[in-house]
């Protein structure tokens, strides 16, 4: 078999977890317009959007047209101001936006339709006044005139589009309860709509100085303090902290590259940056289905010396004394937790994947492994190793002797091996 053949079936395996998990999952995908600017780019997202319906996932998109908007503004003479970074969207102005964003929408359409001759499955893109908007009003003295908020959204006609397998899009232009319209902040919507519907992701396209520094993956509050590099990326961290605080997944995508959005989505580790306002992965008790994956954690390190063997009948026999870190059906580390006499108890078997180090996650399942011990209560802590007990001791461990393990412990001890042992009083 090919190295491609192989690389294509690797791929393939580890994608159907996520096909799975996403089927059915509501995206609100947020499109700026730069990406719009291209047609090859956006040509490959129609296609990658036309993929992610075939697969079941429910799909929104907000599109965005400042650039667009930006250059019409420009040709027909007409100037504008901003005031706080948003802006103010004159009388004279709506018919430039008008006919602007009826041309950007007519470009996305018709990037769609030629999907379609490539595609086995009728897709299709339906709009409609699904968001009501309300005037920005007057802030600092400042009359924002036709820029808008988001009053409120109609979810039971947005859902109804989902159900139907329609692709929802939605545009910076809504209207008000009287009819007046009103221009839109796109990724306020795309954060707003996101949030009032519980949609399960939030795939942002934004620019690289908007990402710049940003870590593979954080949290929301995390994000919301993290030092902003530029003006743009303030701007973002801002929206994003006032709007999406209710979406479980937000994705930051480089619009430079539409056909980051499949990577993301059908790989473990994606391609992007992601904001989690929920737990990105979980600790737990091992279960007897983890035995396989916690071989495969902790086999190279057994190799290395750096763990006592275990054979997989040992690992089954034990598995109620093991603690897991999961990440999307992966484990990422495990530990185990043997109680002793005297309230003792020998902490062993600690292991982080590599591609997974220096994200704090041993610390973290230390922490709760600590937790679980005084749940028992546990007094003291122990533990033999043969190389890291540097790192242990940033822990709060402590160098022991060996008559400070139990009696039972001191028996088993490996001469050979000339572990350390380190021990962490539990108050």
């Amino acid at each position: 078999m090919k190295q491609s053949e192989l690389d294509f079936l690797n791929n393939l395996r580890q994608a159907s977890d996520y096909v799975a998990q996403h089927r059915g999952k509501v995206c609100v995908v947020y499109l700026p317009g730069e990406l719009l600017e291209h047609r090859e780019q956006l040509q490959e997202f129609a296609e990658d959007i036309s993929h992610l319906n075939a697969l079941g996932l429910r799909l929104i998109i907000v599109m965005g047209a400042t650039l667009q908007i930006n250059q019409a503004l420009e040709q027909a003479g007409i100037e504008w101001s901003t005031h706080h970074q948003i802006r103010i969207t004159s009388p004279d102005m709506l018919p430039v936006l008008q006919r602007t964003i009826g041309e950007v929408r007519s470009m996305l359409e018709a990037a769609f339709s030629r999907q379609q001759t490539h595609h086995p499955f009728p897709l299709t893109l339906c709009s409609g006044n699904w968001v009501i908007a309300k005037p920005r009003g007057v802030i600092d003295g400042v009359d924002y005139q036709h820029t808008g908020l988001i009053r409120k959204v109609n979810q039971t006609a947005l859902q109804a589009v989902l159900d139907s397998n329609q692709i929802a899009l939605l545009t910076p232009l809504a209207y008000s309860l009287t009819g007046e319209v009103f221009n839109l902040n796109t990724l306020e919507q795309a954060c707003w709509v996101a949030s009032k519907i519980h949609a399960d992701k939030l795939m942002v396209f934004t620019s690289s100085d908007q990402m710049s520094g940003l870590p593979k993956q954080l949290s929301l509050n995390q994000l919301t303090h993290w030092p902003a590099q530029n003006a743009d990326q303030a701007d973002l961290i801002q929206c994003l902290a006032n709007n999406a605080q209710e979406v479980k997944r937000i994705h930051l995508l480089n619009e430079s590259d539409p056909t980051s959005l499949l990577i993301e989505l059908f790989s473990r580790d994606g391609i992007g940056s992601l904001v989690f306002t929920d737990r990105y992965h979980q600790i737990r008790q091992a279960c007897i289905e983890d035995v396989s994956g916690i071989i495969d954690l902790i086999s190279p390190l057994e190799q290395k010396g750096m763990l006592v063997k275990r054979s997989r009948e040992r690992l089954e026999l034990e598995i109620n004394q093991f603690f897991v870190i999961e990440r999307d059906s992966h484990i990422l580390g495990c530990a185990a937790l043997y109680p002793h006499p005297n309230a003792q108890a020998e902490l062993a078997c600690l292991a982080i994947d590599p591609s997974y180090q220096g994200q704090g996650l041993g610390e973290e399942l230390i922490t709760y492994l600590v937790h679980k011990a005084k749940e028992q209560d546990i007094k003291q802590l122990f533990l033999l190793t043969t190389h890291t007990y540097h790192w242990f001791i940033e822990q709060g461990f402590v160098l022991a002797a060996l008559d400070d393990l139990p009696l039972q412990k001191q028996q088993l001890y490996n001469f050979q091996r000339q572990s350390k042992v380190l021990i962490k009083a539990l108050t």
